[in-house]
């Protein structure tokens, strides 16, 4: 019977375990940079446009209309004449014109251990420039034994208005779409001033509901829409039942975004939009009279309606957190 050198075993054996040894280290090194790469792997489009703080520079339209009619009547009875006066009047305001500002954004979305993809989010716009106010009015006075009286003016004026505003937002994304399409409703809540050379006059709060809708037409390419509701707390126009003026009443604005999201680079991106927005400040109708023994009376009621288009256009850049 003839035996191997024992030697030249041990050196076979030793040289088999390193290289076993090799291998597996170089199986573990793979599979963990396998695992990094996976955490680390990139977010879809749809969510890495919503970690972004961005600047954007705007363009801010807005066109309000305010109209009204008003009549006043009066009768006084005299010893042996009555005397009769009636005024009817319309008129007309408009306010139009574009603004430059800017907007800055910020916004995150995130998960834990419980809830995936949480969203938090805030802007701030400013506003400033010159706009046109046109206002007419046309009226009727006719007193009895007389002819009827008509006059009427127009005036045009220009002015600054400045203007800011302030909105946070909070709610859950949901994927779709093998992670193409992103829809996240939110809860809103801000706060607008503003007026005639003031950034923070006429302020008012808000509160509401919106949705959020991003769909990714390729890799860097976002297409990103907004519908909102936003009800202001302390705008319009109205009476109460003393008939005396109140600016307290409560009124909706609606609006809608429709933006895009290019990513230049792993960090930076380019956007812009265009957001319309309506408000009705809504209707409001007066009416007061009085009357004496002797037969003498005068009446006067005023009915008045006005409400706001907005558009904004926006063009920035934004780094992806």
């Amino acid at each position: 019977m003839r035996f191997t050198n024992v030697p030249t075993l041990v050196k076979a054996l030793n040289l088999m375990i390193r290289k076993t040894a090799l291998l597996t280290c170089l199986t573990a090194a793979t599979l963990t940079f396998s695992m990094i790469d996976a955490a680390c792997a990139a977010p879809p489009a749809v969510v890495a446009v919503n970690r972004e703080i961005g600047l954007s520079v705007t363009g801010n339209f807005q066109d309000v209309i305010a109209k009204g009619n008003r009549q006043y009547n009066s009768t006084y009875q005299g010893y042996h004449y009555t005397d009769t006066y009636q005024t009817n009047s319309s008129y007309r305001d408009h306010v139009t014109g574009w603004t430059p500002g800017f907007r800055a954004d910020a916004q995150y979305m995130f998960d834990t251990s419980i809830l995936k993809h949480l969203y938090v989010a805030s802007s701030f716009t400013l506003d400033s420039g010159n706009i046109n106010e046109n206002y007419h009015y046309l009226a009727t006075a006719i007193r009895s034994g007389a002819s009827p009286n008509r006059y009427g003016g127009r005036d045009n004026v220009g002015f600054n208005r400045s203007g800011i505003n302030v909105t946070g937002e909070i709610g859950k994304g949901f994927l779709l779409l093998n992670d193409r399409l992103l829809i996240t409703p939110v809860v809103q809540g801000g706060y607008s001033a503003g007026g005639y050379d003031t950034y923070t006059a006429y302020g008012k709060g808000y509160v509401g509901l919106a949705l959020h809708v991003d769909y990714a037409i390729t890799s860097r390419l976002v297409i990103r829409g907004r519908a909102g509701w936003a009800q202001y707390l302390k705008v319009g126009t109205h009476y109460n039942s003393n008939g005396y003026y109140s600016d307290k009443g409560s009124r909706p604005e609606w609006s809608g975004d429709i933006a895009l999201d290019y990513r230049m680079t792993d960090c930076f991106h380019l956007t812009g939009g265009v957001r319309y927005t309506y408000l009705n400040y809504g209707h409001a109708n007066y009416f007061n009279s009085t009357s004496s023994s002797y037969g003498s009376a005068y009446s006067y009621s005023n009915d008045e309606t006005a409400w706001r288009n907005g558009v904004q256009l926006r063009l920035g850049v934004a780094y992806q957190l």
